[in-house]
């Protein structure tokens, strides 16, 4: 069963075209697809609407229907699975396109190759992995589990396209954990480093003058020894072509 809508509505004046499929699948999974003619690339810009929907609503049927989306289908099998990541964001930056992802994932996994030590360090997945989080389309995330013999840990990267200098969270931390240190360079970039030499744990953030922000933490699993050190994720995350600016 199907609901179809292909309607538009007024805001302040402002008109968006709107198109929403509602699929009723037989095992009861209700799957919504929605497309609309609202540019959302630069929240900062102000709301931009380019008069054309550029989905039909067949293509949104089709995706509405897709098989693989009911609550039903199998899993396929040995793919791990996403595990929930992210950061404090007001949701402002500009978007973070496929493009950009794919160029976030490729600067990743160079600057992995040649990281300092890693010769016996695997990884549950590729180190270029990120992805949207649930939420908004400035923040995209990670989390990759790397192993070596000395024990594994619960590797996470965080890259926000647009953050403000200091957010509360950040300042709250500062406050109350004497393991944070945060320093500001002469180009305005903004360093905090967290380490917790009680378990190994290491926190590594970037905050660069074009306010895109990277985050890189390491957590050992299960008690273990945490496989990857402060050093290393600070090379990680300060490859240049990391900077999107």
């Amino acid at each position: 069963m199907l609901d179809l809508l292909d309607t538009w509505y007024e805001v302040n004046g402002v008109r968006t075209l709107e198109r929403t499929v509602v699929a009723y699948l037989p095992d009861g999974t209700r799957i919504v697809a929605t497309a609309n003619d609202a540019d959302n690339t630069d929240p900062r810009a102000g709301g931009r609407h380019s008069g054309r929907i550029p989905l039909t609503l067949d293509e949104l049927t089709a995706i509405a229907t897709t098989g693989f989306l009911a609550v039903t289908a199998p899993v396929l099998p040995a793919v791990p699975l996403m595990r929930s990541c992210g950061a404090f964001t007001d949701g402002n930056g500009p978007e973070l396109t496929q493009e950009k992802v794919a160029r976030l994932d490729r600067a990743l996994e160079a600057r992995w190759a040649s990281i300092p030590g890693n010769s016996d360090l695997t990884l549950d997945r590729p180190i270029g992995s990120l992805r949207l989080t649930d939420f908004g389309k400035d923040t995209i995330c990670e989390v990759v589990t790397a192993e070596s013999a000395a024990g594994e840990g619960r590797l996470e990267i965080v890259v926000v396209s647009g953050q403000p200098a200091s957010t509360p969270q950040d300042e709250y931390l500062n406050e109350i954990d004497p393991n944070r240190t945060t320093t500001v360079s002469a180009d305005g970039t903004i360093v905090t480093l967290g380490f917790y030499p009680e378990h190994g744990s290491a926190y590594f953030s970037l905050i660069l003058p074009s306010t895109q922000q990277i985050i890189i933490s390491i957590t050992p699993i299960k008690g273990s020894t945490v496989p990857v050190t402060l050093a290393q994720i600070e090379y990680l995350a300060t490859a240049p072509e990391l900077d999107l600016g």
